[in-house]
């Protein structure tokens, strides 16, 4: 198990530099648990905000799910770019 993980990408839009910093831990769940019920339960942050995603009560690795979340996130502003006749391109790490 993975307790922090983190993704990071720079891209652009406009030629404008930005960078999408994902960050996801796990915590223990607290009292008493029910039968099939994970003893762990994750939160995210993308950009200093808080990410409800369906796949959080139920994830075990956080270098995963951050990682998940983040390309979830560039997918969708890539859409939105592209529906604004915007540039956008991914910076190679």
């Amino acid at each position: 198990m993975v307790f922090k993980g983190a993704y990071k990408q720079k891209y652009t839009i406009d030629r404008e530099a930005k960078e999408l910093i994902v960050e996801a831990k796990l915590h223990k769940n607290e009292g008493l648990i029910d039968a099939g019920q994970n003893v762990y339960y994750a939160t995210a942050t993308a950009n200093g905000k808080d990410i409800e995603h369906k796949c959080l009560p139920y994830c075990v690795n956080a270098q995963h799910m951050a990682e998940k979340i983040g390309k979830e996130i560039i997918l969708a502003w890539k859409l939105r770019a592209k529906k604004q006749n915007k540039s956008f391109r991914l910076k190679k790490k």
